[in-house]
């Protein structure tokens, strides 16, 4: 018995106009993030625990970075 929104193959085409910019925005975040997180100077703590944070923490993950992260400057 499943109780969930099933999306199939067949419908993801409608989603797909919507979830597209989404995922383009994601991948520019992280990418940016990690970036500027790998061109900083900070001990290596910190920088592993950024990228999990970045990388785990779906689109707030960047977000934070940049606003909590790039402090220590």
């Amino acid at each position: 018995m499943h109780y969930g929104y099933e999306i199939g193959i067949e419908k993801l085409g409608d989603w797909l106009p919507l979830l597209l910019p989404i995922l383009i925005l994601q991948l520019i975040l992280i990418s940016v993030a990690l970036w500027d997180l790998l061109k900083r100077d900070l001990s290596n703590e910190y920088k592993w625990l950024w990228i999990a944070i970045i990388v785990f923490v779906s689109i707030f993950g960047p977000i934070l970075y940049f606003t909590l992260g790039r402090r220590r400057r």
